[in-house]
């Protein structure tokens, strides 16, 4: 320890020598050590810690494959009359709940907002292995109709909106209209995944405020459709996943023998057994293993850097280290000595290093993508310490080991008779240098090349045909009371109303609403029902239903390629209902034929036919990545309106920024209760697209 303690202190003494090259190391190693710590950070805290759940390994979901539906739409979420039979028929879990987004309109103070929430089974929180921080969880039966007018509330929620009152528990708040009964908080460290983390057809929003009881019976749900549940499992001990995938599968054939009764026709349905963590971590651990990896090849070029300086400052100190092995200080000794050196610069580029990535952390997460799940839970802890130390030392060993080699093993009689205290660069060093320099080269073009790629990619992502305008087009989503808009006629009005309102404001050309905004993902999937065609093809016959108002085409530029456009005269037409397909539906559908005059059921025969009366262009639906979808594009008074829809509001790109407050008025003007949920530009929506929810799926 003396002799280290002494190293220590002539290799600080060395430094302070040359303040210059000291201070540029320091502050290299501080960004790069920064750096690693940083997005070593996320890793941490979005793949190497466990789930906030007693025993996550033992948690799946499950989802249902319904082959009929062709390769296209692969798994489904569950469906809530199967999820009764599971609980009933299964032996392979623990137990099986189930939740769904469920935003709603809080109205107990303030202007009406829409907050995120989930409905859920009662045993949902048992399942997961949660129990509450403030009064209670949900117990068995409150799920049932009836009993359901009940929230627990997050930890954050309740911290935010009601000022972290304890007494808050036991009293009510006002969703929708209706009173609900506060009858517990979670604890602070629970976390509900969000966004994509339970399946891409079953997003919940950024965060979670409250749960409900789901209050649905699942006697009035069919065995095949309305696939919209995120069902979690939880296997008993010893049971392997194979295991409960066998249970399962035994019970969705007893299922679908059932369904088929009913069709008429042979069904076929399987399950899917995924397990939680690697669903919620999803395809987030290739990019941020990537990204770790780009930053560590930073830190190895500034180390390759610092041991090239290292080693044209060791000429210098040849005879030094000549002098000193003559003298009896052994090879090891005197690489110690030189390590000594180096060390210091990576412990103080470390601490340096901690401090930029706690600073630049905050950023690092407001920038990250949307759908990077766990984000809440990444901050710097021991084990990010420990990682920081370790890099350092690491660090400090990789840049100083080859100069101090290099001195340790000096030719010692041409050092000691030279006079200079510099000796002339021999081969070694020359080959040792141009290596260095290759290293450098070789890590630096990867990085460039891989840049280059990324680069590329987004540039043709951007570029993508989009089928819709973006410039001169904001959007404003609404929530409605649907207490106070029960019927489908009132929300109709309602939506006609503001239409015409904003259509009168300065400076907008034009208005129309949809159900749901390109780029934010699939919803209303029914098949289309062609009469006199076997339904052979499911693949070819799904597609994405959207109500849309008389304008929505116009507004947001998406091209009429044959045929014309519903406008207000069909809603006089009470016999004839009217649809617009998108070309990728009429090639699927109807690829020899004219769709135009076709008529179909939009899902089941029950339904009233509809006939074609013109074809638009594609538009890219789940992503600018993905490949357009099948769209069907109705009027809206003429199937069920949703109680949440989009407002696009077109005017000149002059008066974007200074249209939202003025839509907002006009909404509010119109029904004081109706939330404003967001305002957004069409380029927002392209730049940075909210994550997707599904309001439900059917065949």
């Amino acid at each position: 320890m003396l002799t280290f303690w002494n190293n220590l202190r002539y290799g600080v003494r060395q430094l302070i020598r040359e303040p210059v090259f000291s201070s540029l190391a320091i502050l290299a190693l501080t960004l790069s050590i920064g750096a690693n710590t940083a997005i070593f950070s996320m890793v941490n805290g979005i793949l190497l810690r466990p789930l906030s759940y007693r025993h996550p390994e033992q948690l799946y979901l499950v989802r249902e494959i319904v082959p009929m539906m062709g390769k296209m739409s692969g798994s489904w979420p569950a469906n809530l009359t199967d999820f009764a039979i599971w609980q009933r028929a299964t032996h392979s879990f623990e137990g099986i709940a189930v939740a769904e987004p469920f935003p709603m309109n809080l109205t107990s103070s303030g202007e009406p907002r829409e907050v995120d929430g989930a409905r859920v089974s009662a045993n949902l929180f048992e399942i997961l292995g949660v129990s509450s921080w403030l009064g209670r969880t949900f117990a068995a039966g409150e799920d049932l109709p009836g009993r359901d007018h009940l929230v627990v509330l997050t930890h954050a929620f309740w911290r935010d909106e009601f000022h972290s009152d304890p007494a808050f528990v036991g009293k009510n708040i006002t969703l929708n209209g209706e009173p609900y009964e506060v009858i517990g908080v979670l604890p602070e460290s629970f976390r509900f995944p969000t966004g994509e983390q339970l399946g891409q057809r079953v997003q919940f929003g950024p965060h979670v405020d409250f749960f409900k009881p789901m209050g649905l019976d699942p006697n009035k749900f069919g065995l095949l459709g309305n696939f919209r549940l995120a069902a979690i499992a939880r296997l008993k001990p010893g049971v392997k996943p194979n295991q409960a995938l066998a249970d399962l599968n035994v019970v969705q054939a007893q299922i679908a023998a059932e369904a088929g009764n009913d069709m008429h026709r042979q069904v076929e349905l399987h399950a899917e057994l995924t397990s939680l963590e690697s669903e919620i971590i999803g395809s987030s651990r290739r990019g941020l293993l990537l990204l770790l990896a780009s930053v560590g090849a930073v830190l190895l070029i500034v180390c390759v850097n610092l041991a090239s300086l290292l080693l044209a400052r060791a000429s210098k100190r040849m005879r030094e280290a000549a002098i000193r092995i003559s003298l009896g200080a052994s090879r090891a000794r005197l690489i110690g000595q030189m390590l000594a050196e180096t060390l210091p610069l990576s412990f103080l580029g470390g601490i340096f290093g901690v401090v930029a990535a706690y600073l630049g952390l905050h950023w690092l997460i407001r920038a990250a993508p949307l759908d990077l799940p766990r984000l809440d839970e990444v901050h710097i802890d021991a084990r990010v310490l420990l990682f920081a130390f370790a890099v350092s030392l690491l660090t400090g060993i990789l840049f100083g080991l080859m100069p101090a080699w290099r001195c340790a093993h000096a030719h010692l009689p041409p050092l000691i008779k030279s006079g200079g205290t510099t000796a002339t660069v021999d081969r070694s060093a020359t080959f040792l240098r141009q290596t260095l320099i290759g290293i450098e080269v070789g890590l630096t073009a990867v990085l460039l090349i891989l840049a280059g790629t990324l680069t590329a990619s987004l540039f043709r992502v951007l570029n993508v045909e989009k089928g819709f305008a973006v410039d001169g087009i904001i959007t404003a989503e609404v929530s409605l009371p649907l207490q106070k808009y029960v019927q489908p006629s009132d929300r109709v009005r309602f939506y006609e109303q503001v239409r015409s309102a904003v259509r009168g404001l300065p400076a907008v050309q034009d208005a129309a609403w949809v159900s749901k905004l390109p780029l934010e993902g699939q919803a209303f999937i029914m098949v289309i029902n062609v009469p006199g065609v076997a339904q052979r093809d499911y693949e070819n016959l799904m597609a994405n239903y959207r109500y849309a108002s008389p304008g929505y085409f116009q507004s947001l530029g998406i091209p009429l390629l044959q045929g014309r456009l519903f406008d207000e005269s069909d809603k006089d037409k009470k016999d004839k209902n009217v649809a617009v397909i998108s070309k990728t539906v009429a090639r699927r559908v109807w690829p020899k034929d004219d769709p135009i005059g076709r008529q179909f059921h939009p899902g089941s025969n029950d339904t009233p036919l509809v006939e074609v009366i013109g074809v638009v262009g594609d538009v890219r639906t789940a992503g600018l990545e993905q490949p357009p979808l099948s769209l069907v594009y109705v009027p809206y008074w003429q199937l069920e309106m949703p109680g949440k829809a989009s407002l696009v509001v077109r005017t000149s790109s002059e008066r974007l920024g200074s249209l939202g407050p003025d839509v907002r008025r006009t909404i509010h003007n119109v029904d004081a209760d109706a939330a404003v949920t967001s305002i957004r530009s069409m380029n927002q929506i392209v730049c940075r697209p909210p994550l997707p929810d599904v309001a439900g799926s059917s065949v």
